[in-house]
């Protein structure tokens, strides 16, 4: 099956995203390892904001924008709609991680957390859209 995402009239450095991946990595690092268990809110209202709001209003892609700065890269364009699609994804994947960590059942909020720190790494080490793979599988009120 050919790999389909949503389309958007808008576009999105490809290095931010990927940036704003190796620091969603981090967060579930933190969640995971230490006992800073907030750090999931941290990242949701982050993905919320990329996901349903203005992406470049998220703490995260503001972070990431001024790193590539310092490191003098170069923008790469690319079409926001996966990347945004992919926030909306992991917003989703955050809220079950935190509600399954305050429910008392920790175990399952690490796989979940794991899942999410896996889908963000391929995202950030090679540019592999997971989102986008499930994409065509989603029901439309979802889309």
């Amino acid at each position: 099956m050919a790999e389909a995402c949503p389309i958007s009239f808008e576009t999105i450095n490809e290095k931010v995203a990927r940036a704003n991946a190796a620091l969603t990595v981090l967060c579930m690092l933190v969640f995971v390892l230490t006992p800073f268990k907030a750090i999931i809110l941290i990242l949701g209202a982050d993905l919320f904001i990329r996901g349903f709001l203005k992406p470049g209003y998220s703490f995260f892609s503001l972070l990431s924008r001024r790193i590539l700065r310092m490191l003098n890269t170069k923008p790469t364009m690319t079409n926001a709609g996966p990347k945004i699609f992919a926030a909306k994804t992991g917003f989703v994947f955050t809220c079950v991680i935190g509600l399954l960590y305050w429910l008392g059942i920790p175990t399952a909020s690490y796989i979940f957390a794991a899942i999410l720190a896996l889908f963000a790494f391929l995202e950030a080490s090679a540019g592999f859209c997971m989102a986008c793979r499930l994409y065509p599988f989603m029901p439309d009120f979802v889309k």
